[in-house]
Parts: structure tokens; C-alpha cells; sequence
């Protein structure tokens, strides 16, 4: 059976671009799969919901460092994201933040 999202539980406004995707990939570490769809996930997967949180299937958790000044909307951010099997993998990209979600993104693999 499909997973549908559910709709996420209101939360605070968040204006700042590095809060934003501060707060995304503490969604999908936290497995708060339907809070980081709804805080602009659906602008930037690219793809179906279902197929987007199958794709964290082996993500233990996502550890971030991002560059952006503070009220920007644009931030380029280096994700670790380690694996359950111990193994990291490293992203770079660059989002872009709107009234709250994110917008756009373009992040690529580096290791």
C-alpha cells in the first residue's frame, strides 16, 4: 500500500534560508519524512512522495554544514549523510528558500 503523506503538524514560520534547510534534514534524520515534504521537500525531489522517502531507506542520519548569510535566500550546504551499513556519503548544492520552504535546490554526490 502507497504511503500518502500525512499532513505535517503546523510549526513555526521559519524566515531565515539556513534555518530552513537546517530544519529539513533534521526532519529526514528524525524520520519526519511528512514535515520535510511539507517544509518544501515536494519542490526538490523531483519526484513521487513514496519514492522520495524510499530513496532515505539506507540513511542512518544527515549531518550539515551550510554557508549563508543571515536573511539570504539562497544557501550552499555540504550534507554527510551516513549510512546504516557505517559508510558516508558527502553532497554539495545550492538551495533556494521562499516564504518559509524551500524552493529549489541543485545538490550532486561528491564521494
Amino acid at each position: 500500500m502507497p504511503k500518502t503523506a500525512p499532513p505535517a503538524a503546523p510549526r513555526p514560520h521559519l524566515t531565515n534560508a539556513s534555518a530552513v534547510v537546517s530544519q529539513y534534514y533534521q526532519d529526514i534524520t528524525d524520520h519526519n519524512y511528512a514535515a520535510a515534504w511539507a517544509l518544501g521537500g515536494s519542490n526538490i525531489a523531483g519526484t513521487t512522495y513514496d519514492r522520495w522517502v524510499a530513496g532515505f531507506g539506507t540513511t542512518q542520519n544527515i549531518t550539515l554544514g551550510t554557508i549563508s548569510e543571515f536573511g539570504a535566500s539562497r544557501v550552499h550546504a555540504i550534507l554527510y549523510a551516513t549510512q546504516t551499513d557505517g559508510t558516508l556519503k558527502t553532497y554539495a548544492g545550492d538551495y533556494t528558500v521562499a516564504y518559509g520552504i524551500l524552493a529549489g535546490a541543485s545538490i550532486r554526490q561528491t564521494n
